[in-house]
């Protein structure tokens, strides 16, 4: 490794890292109250304990005849059961009524029993006349009933704290009268791309390039629970830079950077914003490739994420700190941000540079019959290629200078979309 690099960065690992933020800085999880309809996607910050048994009584669960069960005992088509009809349920409305021997109410899908039913037989398994019907099969005590509490019971744990609201969660919430639940507040993600080139606004590409990366991050915060606000290019002035960054935090939790971290003449951020009378430096370089470059500062207790310009460095960052700590402020577990398939290797990968890091490789996962098989897609740092050509990363260990074809390992998926993606197709 460069001696002169090796000089100015002082290396640690993404844990350790994580660990001196999570210690040291003003993040923690928020809890809110929301309005349950507009708490999708929100993690619950509070155990959902019904208050109520679901159904609430006795309900039918076809359209039918309520009936006693036992006063069809013996009923066939050779041999009917005449049964009168004592009334008619078409709604599931509130109603008081109630059967006696002999008896058969009308009732629709959801409606209550009358009193004394304990069965309802199907309309197609009965024959009409006028004022009677008649049973053509015997029928036990309970079918195409659901009894009161067969769903969920009072006092039961129905979702546990952490659980991500779905629309099924927010379905039950309004049926049992819940309109408002606890959830962790999404946590606030400010985005700064920096470099004299660079322009936040599509006309102004005939000169400058359009800055690009903090669109993509925007998108992985979304993804994994953050609300992302970008701002406009900030050019290689220092003054700028700390105006800019410090603007950003009075809104944000966390703020993120992306370029002038590495130790050219125009990488400013580092040697800037370490040096603020309120900064607190974290790291200057994490022990991971791609993404050595990242580093880490407090500012005003909150952290400000320096990430490197090259795309697959600054996914690393993302994937090592940013996502993270939007996991953490949501009271999720930090290291199980990503969904993962195990896989075997489909060809021989050697690794044997950078032996003391973490390596970050980029693979295609393809199904083959039952199993899933890795393909590792190559290329330097500033190749958007095998970002677009793969849908998951490998983590490879210190001092692991090889994987074999056909070793087992964790893939990491990069989006919870590629599970859709990656299971819909049969083969290769």
């Amino acid at each position: 490794m460069d001696e002169q690099i090796e000089k100015y960065f002082k290396y640690v690992s993404p844990d350790k890292a994580l660990e001196r933020i999570l210690n040291i800085s003003r993040l923690s999880p928020r809890i809110i109250d929301r309005d349950v309809q507009e708490s999708l996607g929100y993690v619950l910050a509070e155990d959902i304990i019904s208050t109520i048994s679901l159904p609430r009584e006795s309900i039918a669960h076809f359209d039918g005849y309520a009936v006693r069960s036992s006063d069809t005992s013996g009923a066939s088509t050779i041999n009917p059961v005449r049964l009168k009809i004592a009334g008619r349920i078409d709604s599931i409305r509130e109603h008081n009524l109630e059967i006696k021997e002999g008896e058969a109410v009308y009732v629709v899908t959801g409606s209550r029993i009358p009193k004394n039913a304990d069965a309802v037989i199907p309309v197609e398994r009965t024959r009409l006349h006028g004022e009677y019907i008649e049973i053509l099969e015997s029928i036990k005590k309970g079918e195409y009933v659901t009894f009161e509490g067969a769903d969920i019971q009072s006092g039961e744990v129905v979702q546990k704290r952490g659980d991500i609201i779905r629309p099924q969660t927010i379905k039950y919430l309004l049926d049992i009268g819940r309109y408002r639940v606890k959830v962790y507040a999404k946590p606030r993600v400010a985005l700064i791309g920096v470099g004299d080139e660079l322009t936040s606004n599509i006309k102004e590409t005939n000169g400058k390039k359009l800055e690009t990366s903090s669109i993509m991050v925007s998108y992985y915060v979304e993804e994994y629970g953050g609300i992302p606000t970008r701002f406009n290019t900030v050019p290689d002035s220092p003054d700028q830079i700390v105006e800019v960054v410090k603007s950003s935090l009075r809104e944000n939790d966390v703020c993120v950077t992306i370029g002038g971290v590495s130790l050219g003449p125009r990488d400013l951020c580092w040697i800037t914003l370490s040096k603020l009378p309120s900064s607190i430096p974290i790291a200057r370089g994490l022990e991971v490739q791609p993404g050595r470059a990242t580093s880490i500062v407090l500012i005003d207790g909150k952290p400000v994420i320096l990430l490197p310009g090259h795309v697959q460095s600054t996914i690393s960052g993302v994937i090592n700190i940013l996502i993270p700590l939007l996991s953490y402020m949501q009271g999720l577990p930090i290291k199980e941000s990503f969904p993962r398939i195990s896989a075997e290797m489909g060809e021989d990968l050697h690794v044997r540079e950078y032996i003391s890091f973490t390596r970050i490789r980029f693979v295609k996962l393809v199904k083959n019959g039952d199993k899933f098989i890795a393909r590792p897609i190559l290329g330097d740092s500033s190749m958007i290629r095998p970002l677009i050509t793969s849908n998951g990363f490998i983590k490879i260990p210190k001092k692991i200078e090889k994987i074999e074809k056909g070793s087992r390992l964790d893939v990491y998926l990069l989006s919870w979309s590629e599970l859709l993606q990656l299971f819909s197709k049969n083969n290769e």
